[in-house]
């Protein structure tokens, strides 16, 4: 049931090269007990595949599970180095996050705004900073 548009915007910064994504899509956003879950299907450029995105939501933290062709687990708690890991077709590699950045608000028109920064880390080595921001209008 989906009751929600978002529009997505991500810019990553690796090394000295900079790219951004923006899309929107429909979604099922959900609250309970002050805590929020916004699931949408994200299509990879190119082909055919969904990526089906959850984002679980609390007042300290955010989980996102990313399932389609790449699997991504990640939890961001800010000012905190967390676990996760992505899973490709050639295996596994567990990463480390520092999210510097978390704010998640209702905005005066009923929108949410989700913001997120953080540095990916994989084998102990930085491989990105990212930094993403999601608005909610749920219909």
């Amino acid at each position: 049931m989906q009751n929600s548009k978002i529009n997505l915007t991500m810019h990553i910064i690796q090394d000295n090269d900079r790219s951004t994504t923006e899309y929107e899509a429909d979604a099922t956003f959900l609250e309970k007990n002050g805590e929020f879950s916004l699931s949408f299907h994200e299509q990879n450029y190119g082909d055919e595949e969904l990526t089906q995105c959850r984002l679980e939501i609390s007042d300290d933290s955010l989980r996102m599970r990313r399932n389609g062709p790449i699997v991504v687990e990640q939890t961001h708690v800010k000012d905190e180095m967390t676990d996760g890991y992505i899973k490709t077709p050639f295996g596994r590699v567990l990463t480390k996050l520092r999210t510097f950045r978390f704010s998640y608000t209702k905005q005066d028109n009923g929108d949410y705004f989700l913001e997120l920064g953080y540095d990916l880390y994989t084998e102990e080595e930085r491989t990105g900073t990212y930094l993403l921001e999601i608005i909610v209008t749920v219909e």
